[in-house]
């Protein structure tokens, strides 16, 4: 038997089950929190403020990166699904999943690296804002 004819068992198959419904609620949870992030964009793209749209440039950012580790959680999803529902390539199934994955937790790492920035760059007003209250 050659490793591209492995098969996972029933106990694996439902472990690859649960997953792929876990990376399709994420993608879910991603997009809505892409859309939020984009209106809030054209919102200030229409107030025609220059300093604002400049400040917000990681939003538009983190969109972007969030939209593209959706795409890939539901193309991870897919992988998953296929080696629950075929026969004979479940290793070379999970090296794809597992390659979409790497790549979702890249563009998460670029979200949470933006959003430190932002809170360190944004750290002294919301100190001055705290004390002001």
């Amino acid at each position: 038997m050659t490793n591209s004819q492995f098969e996972f068992g029933a106990a694996e198959n439902k472990h690859f089950s649960a997953l792929a419904s876990f990376c399709l609620v994420s993608a879910l949870a991603l997009v809505v929190y892409s859309v939020a992030n984009a209106s809030f964009l054209f919102n200030v793209i229409a107030s025609g403020k220059v300093s604002l749209m400049l400040r917000t440039l990681d939003d538009a950012i983190q969109a972007l990166a969030a939209l593209f580790a959706a795409y890939q959680l539901n193309q991870a999803a897919k992988g998953f699904r296929k080696i629950v529902n075929t026969q004979g390539d479940d290793l070379a199934l999970l090296n794809l999943s597992s390659q979409k994955l790497r790549l979702v937790f890249a563009s998460l790492a670029v979200m949470l690296v933006l959003l430190a920035v932002r809170f360190i760059l944004d750290y002294p007003a919301l100190i001055g804002w705290i004390k002001a209250a």
